[in-house]
């Protein structure tokens, strides 16, 4: 029984799959834009996307030739001059940068006596009225 049904799936899976392959084929030659059409919700162009032009963009010719360049190639005398000027830097640059490792940093400044004071807070007594009222109830 089951050497009768294998023959019969084998003659219907061929024009399924020619069927599902033609389809494929037809979806991707269509000239209209499909995710257009289709919903935000099932995955389409989600509502903020911006609309598309009206004209399609222009494409330069398969045998168009690109246009001249003003600016001609550097010469070999003049890569060779372009090329010693960077190496030169280049050396300059490391021999700077070495020579700033070999000095040592500067000391940094010692604090003056006002940052210090100014920077630690001032202990507070239990019955001290705030800054501001101290300092206008003093004169009185």
């Amino acid at each position: 029984m089951m050497s009768g049904l294998r023959p019969l799936r084998k003659i219907n899976l061929a024009p399924m799959l020619a069927l599902g392959l033609a389809a494929g084929l037809l979806a991707a030659c269509s000239s209209a834009q499909i995710t257009d059409t289709i919903p935000t919700a099932a995955g389409g162009l989600p509502e903020n996307a911006p609309a598309r032009s009206a004209t399609a963009p222009e494409y330069p010719s398969v045998n168009a030739m690109p246009q001249r360049r003003e600016a001609l190639p550097l010469t070999d005398d003049e890569l060779k001059r372009a090329q010693a000027e960077m190496t030169t830097l280049r050396q300059r640059q490391e021999q700077r940068a070495t020579e700033a490792l070999a000095e040592p940093a500067p000391p940094p400044p010692p604090p003056s006596a006002k940052k210090s004071a100014a920077a630690k807070p001032a202990k507070k007594s239990k019955d001290a009225k705030p800054a501001e009222l101290t300092a206008k109830d003093a004169p009185k």
